[in-house]
């Protein structure tokens, strides 16, 4: 087994990491309700403390439409409560507890960033009243000339949780827009016009209301949504000059969907508002290196004709496949696709899905059998421990900087992050092979030790003895390997 080189500059920098997340969504809310506090707090130690689970350093609360007030939906567990029932009613402070317990668990446990987020507008402000669209919906379900009302919406939610004490850094007004939403679970499209209408409120509002909190927009629903229809061509590589992405609601004849980069960061105005900030989710892009590589390097040239450097967040993904794995093959994908959006994306944030899950699908870090039982059991996954390699250690402010090679013929990827806090030095390496890896870390920065912390089959973040730097370190198969100094 030859000993690989790998070639570290630190002072080589490239994007600023700001957090890495996962979201309550709806299912969050009836375990923080109804478990009891071992349970909830077991739950809360493995998303958000850095000593007992993954130390998460972001975390999404749904402020909720009120599906669950007017909706028949294929899951009761995905229609939210709301925080004002009806454009006369008063706010009611008191809905969606097991969401705040949790909110304050995170903020005990040292989480640092919080990020508010909707799916659709209130039912009371929809056309249709209810929390997802219809066919005569036209091109979104807010009502005509209701932004305004919902930029005070939100930013009354906003107002409320900085007087408690909970200030929300956040706020993600829109969902998946490119999306048509008719049916299933909360949500609402918004052509391009549409979006900016609300940009243009909400960032009114919070500006007269001096919060301070920061839109991210649009969360598009896949990354190709994000591309000009030119630099889409040159990523399906077709000459076709009538050739563009029309997935989801762009052929409906609603106005236009998509091209995200260009419509959002290519208009200065918008672009200011949105704090030079581009959001997106990665699904269906974890095989083929089309996808992992050569997708995600289009995205970031793509922003980079518009806005050079523009931070681009990834905030939300899970692995769209049924039936739960708690094993290392659903860990070991992910962390390829956390490794290409950090290093050729460039991204600055990394969100997960469902922190917790009662489904029988790939879209959890934990898993419970509570919905089908009443059974208060927690059973972490190794996709949890996976993306802990990354959350507990890169921690907000960090940088990524320079590694020779990254990849290893496509089995050991390898990155690497320097910050002002302990650990001062972070390298992680995934090794996706069933044979073990032998390297050699060579820097331009002084370290006398290197501890490991294995993610693998055996272990869950397990921290090892510290080894000499610039020793030869064995990375065990199918393995994520996180290396510390400082």
């Amino acid at each position: 087994m030859a000993t690989i080189q790998v070639r570290v500059e630190t002072t080589r920098r490239y994007q600023r990491i700001e957090n890495f997340g996962a979201s309550g969504a709806w299912s969050i809310d009836p375990i923080g309700r109804e478990w009891n506090d071992a349970n909830k707090n077991a739950v809360a130690d493995l998303l958000f403390s850095r000593e007992k689970g993954i130390g998460l350093s972001l975390w999404r609360f749904n402020i909720g439409a009120g599906g669950a007030l007017t909706d028949q939906l294929w899951d009761p567990w995905r229609g939210a409560e709301v925080f004002k029932a009806s454009e006369k009613d008063d706010y009611d402070w008191s809905k969606h507890a097991g969401q705040q317990w949790f909110l304050r668990a995170a903020r005990k446990r040292g989480v640092e960033r919080f990020l508010a987020c909707v799916y659709s507008p209130p039912v009371w402000m929809t056309k249709n009243g209810h929390a997802h669209c219809d066919k005569q919906s036209g091109s979104t379900n807010l009502k005509p000339g209701y932004e305004e009302r919902f930029a005070r919406f939100l930013a009354d939610v906003l107002a409320h949780f900085a007087r408690e004490g909970l200030r929300f850094h956040y706020i993600s007004p829109v969902n998946e827009p490119n999306w048509e939403w008719e049916g299933g679970q909360e949500g609402c499209r918004y052509n391009n016009d549409d979006l900016k209408r609300v940009i243009h409120a909400l960032h009114a509002e919070i500006r007269a209301r001096r919060l301070g909190t920061e839109i991210v927009m649009p969360e598009a629903g896949e990354l190709v949504a994000l591309l000009d229809d030119e630099y889409y061509r040159r990523w399906a590589r077709t000459e076709d000059p009538k050739a563009a992405y029309t997935h989801g609601n762009r052929s409906k004849g609603w106005g236009m969907y998509g091209q995200y980069i260009r419509e959002l960061l290519g208009e200065a105005d918008i672009r200011r508002k949105l704090t030079n900030r581009i959001s997106a989710h990665s699904y269906w892009t974890d095989t083929g290196m089309r996808n992992l590589r050569d997708l995600r390097r289009t995205v970031r040239e793509n922003i980079d004709r518009y806005a050079p450097g523009a931070q681009f967040w990834q905030t939300e993904y899970c692995v769209m496949e049924h039936h739960r794995d708690l094993g290392m093959d659903t860990a070991l994908r992910v962390a390829r696709v956390i490794h290409y959006d950090l290093t050729v994306a460039n991204a600055s944030a990394w969100h997960w899905w469902l922190a917790l899950s009662p489904y029988d699908y790939k879209d959890g870090l934990i898993y419970t059998d509570y919905r089908r039982t009443g059974e208060q059991n927690v059973l972490p996954s190794k996709t949890l421990w996976t993306l802990g390699n990354f959350s507990r250690f890169i921690r907000p402010g960090a940088s990524r900087v320079h590694v020779e090679p990254s990849e290893v013929e496509e089995n050991l990827l390898i990155s690497a992050y320097t910050q002002r806090i302990s650990p001062q030095f972070v390298c992680v390496v995934v090794n996706l092979g069933a044979e073990q890896s032998a390297l050699q870390l060579q820097t331009d920065r002084k370290m006398e030790t290197l501890t490991p912390h294995i993610t693998s089959s055996q272990h869950d973040l397990a921290r090892q003895p510290a080894v000499p730097a610039g020793s030869e370190m064995v990375i065990p198969p199918r393995s994520v390997v996180t290396l510390t100094a400082g």
